[in-house]
């Protein structure tokens, strides 16, 4: 016999889908199938009985293989070690809950470690970012009931986020917006031709690494100001033209993600990303929100910040 368990929440990317029904064994030991996820999503679920998957504290060898010890084991050697080390570092985190994180932080004050997470090579960027000059953000249950024009700038959801697209920005059918993709205008920011880009209604193949000018090409369009013949690669006309279409909307919404993040001037690309949202603000309804990534990542942006 096996019983479901009903709405549980997907911890692969920052979409975190909640509808999952989880089929699992009579005895709660073995997960049996999947429903509603995506392909990561499923695999994400799966792996967590394959037979490589660690479960017990293993401590490196001289030889440099690993041997599992016992958990009383792993944690005095973790003592000592912290307790002895001159500057010791903590990284990681982001795979772990908020409550642990907060213990894990009152041990690195008392050790006096340096302490980072996986948002360095990430959304590190952005934390910097909102910290300089905040951000108007909103939830995802708003951008699928509310936004008519979406710009995804520096990502790629069809194949880092499956989901998103069905169940917040691009298809579903909305309180506001009951007639899905057809209420909307989508636009990409891409110097590839991704996935996403092919569903978009206008597709920016910018240059690499110049986002922060083709940022500051929509601020100036948006008051009809002057702008050279081309920005980045676009033709300022184009440029005009999205000003336009993004002034007319109701709602909108910038996701963006590590295209943005980790390419030329980083976070302040993300500071003239936010200020755009600002500037749009003038004309009508704009939010910002990053496309984070696995489980927890952005509760330990919240932790440290």
């Amino acid at each position: 016999m096996t019983k479901t368990v009903t709405d549980v929440i997907c911890p692969f990317c920052g979409t975190l889908c909640d509808d999952l029904e989880v089929v699992v064994s009579d005895d709660g030991k073995t997960i049996v199938d999947i429903y509603n996820a995506c392909a990561i999503g499923a695999e994400k679920f799966m792996h967590a009985q394959a037979k490589d998957r660690v479960t017990r504290p293993r401590m490196q060898q001289p030889d440099g293989s690993y041997k599992e010890v016992s958990y009383d084991e792993a944690v005095e050697y973790t003592a000592q070690m912290l307790a002895t080390a001159k500057k010791p570092l903590m990284y990681g985190w982001s795979s772990t809950s908020c409550e642990a994180q907060s213990v894990g932080h009152e041990i690195a004050e008392k050790v006096g470690a340096i302490v980072d997470n996986t948002a360095t090579v990430c959304h590190g960027t952005t934390l910097i970012a909102v910290q300089d000059v905040g951000i108007p953000s909103c939830t995802l249950g708003e951008i699928k009931n509310r936004a008519d024009r979406i710009i995804f700038w520096g990502c790629n959801p069809a194949h880092a986020h499956p989901r998103h697209q069905s169940r917040y920005s691009i298809f579903p059918r909305g309180f506001f917006t009951n007639k899905g993709h057809k209420n909307r205008k989508v636009i990409v920011v891409d110097p590839r031709k991704t996935a996403t880009a092919k569903m978009a209604d206008y597709h920016f193949q910018i240059e690499q690494g110049r986002d922060f000018e083709l940022l500051s090409a929509f601020r100036v369009a948006i008051r009809g100001e002057w702008l050279p013949d081309t920005v980045a690669g676009i033709p300022k006309e184009r440029i005009y033209e999205a000003a336009d279409v993004l002034k007319s909307g109701r709602f909108g919404i910038i996701f963006f993600g590590m295209g943005v993040t980790q390419t030329l001037s980083k976070n302040h690309n993300i500071d003239n990303a936010i200020m755009l949202t600002k500037d749009l603000n003038d004309y009508t309804k704009f939010s910002i929100m990053a496309m984070r990534g696995h489980y927890n990542v952005t509760g330990s942006g919240q932790v440290l910040g």
